[in-house]
């Protein structure tokens, strides 16, 4: 039964979906309306997909995954649209108006955080890289920027499903589509605060998938957007910028093993060093002119600011402080006096880890390569 059930891939799908699709009307049947408008439309559809797996119809699951992307794609704008106090929506918003008025964002006060969040006492200049700023400066024309990070996700979805369908066949990669399509708690918390992880998001997977089509510099461009929107996109951009550089070392190495002259590497490798350059180009022409116009008040917002943040009582719940100093603190494994200089170090020693990693990897390619 069960070989049956695994060859037969959209009867798995259908499982799969019935698993999420039951699992979301047991967790939301008792959710307060003032929490979500529209729960009882959410439960409704549920139920509707629900039957739909359960019909024994040939083409029920073809229905299921034509039926996911407008539904998720509503119920992403039906949260992009709701009424929101969050400082982080307020402070992205104020922070594209300053750029469309030529001002410096990172020397701006953000009054439109205080109007919305009394409470709030001082809060910062805008604290992210400015990548973020750009990709959401049409949806603040359009009227709202979370509309952007709704749009985001979607094509995170359809990147998963393209990147999926080429390794695990069409129906898992449907599978899993569908499940980021249509799983509310993995998007209605950060598309209401206006969070800038679905760009990042996007950015990562679809670096990741122009790189599989072998279109590089699209990929680094991709991957320059990655570094630029947010503090902790490194942790993809540094180990993806080792890969692109990987292959201008590979065959310097095999050049000087085998006699041959170091200098003519350029000259005959242009294909492999456009990538990094354009990446590199790319990621700093978006933040290098707002930091050359106020090096100290982009740093204190993009790095010092984050730096000083420790874990807040609500630890685990939205509003929960990010940072790695702030989770080493919050879950007892430092003490909150130590904890940022402890973050620093384990982050100097990832980076000089993933580094370690690609120079061995890349000289026991070289090896082989002789």
């Amino acid at each position: 039964m069960a070989s049956d059930l695994i060859a037969n891939r959209p009867a798995l799908f259908k499982l799969g979906m019935l698993a999420l699709l039951l699992g979301q009307m047991s967790v939301y049947y008792d959710t307060s309306p003032k929490t979500i408008p529209h729960i009882n439309t959410y439960l409704l559809v549920n139920l509707v997909l629900v039957v739909a797996v359960l019909i024994p119809w040939e083409r029920a699951a073809s229905l299921i995954w034509l039926a996911a992307w407008p539904i998720g794609a509503l119920m992403r704008l039906d949260w992009a649209t709701r009424p929101t106090n969050s400082d982080v929506f307020w402070a992205t918003s104020q922070g594209v108006d300053f750029l469309l008025r030529g001002l410096n964002p990172y020397t701006q006060t953000y009054t439109w955080v205080y109007e919305h969040q009394p409470g709030i006492s001082n809060y910062p200049a805008y604290s992210y890289f400015p990548g973020g700023l750009f990709a959401e400066t049409p949806f603040y024309l359009l009227g709202n920027v979370r509309l952007g990070l709704a749009l985001a996700d979607v094509g995170t979805a359809l990147l998963i499903y393209l990147l999926a369908r080429e390794r695990l066949g069409m129906w898992p990669a449907r599978l899993g589509a569908a499940f980021w399509l249509l799983f509310l708690p993995g998007f209605q918390v950060p598309l209401l605060l206006g969070v800038l992880d679905f760009f990042l998001l996007f950015w990562v997977a679809l670096a990741v998938w122009l790189y599989t089509k072998g279109w590089a510099v699209g990929s680094a461009l991709a991957t320059a957007m990655v570094f630029s929107t947010k503090q902790y996109g490194f942790l993809f951009a540094i180990p993806w910028a080792l890969l692109l550089l990987r292959p201008l070392v590979t065959g310097f190495l095999e050049r000087r093993q085998a006699g041959g002259q170091g200098r003519n590497l350029l000259s005959t490798s242009r294909r492999l060093w456009l990538a990094p350059i354009s990446g590199a180009a790319f990621a700093g022409l978006l933040v290098m002119p707002l930091f050359l116009l106020s090096p100290r008040a982009f740093w204190d917002a993009t790095v010092v600011f984050h730096a000083k943040q420790l874990a807040v009582p609500a630890l685990g719940t939205p509003q929960w402080n990010e940072s790695l100093a702030g989770q080493l603190a919050g879950v007892g494994l430092v003490s909150p006096e130590v904890a940022t200089p402890v973050a620093s170090i384990v982050l100097a020693a990832l980076l000089l880890g993933l580094m370690g990693v690609a120079a061995f990897k890349i000289k026991d390619a070289a090896s082989a390569g002789g």
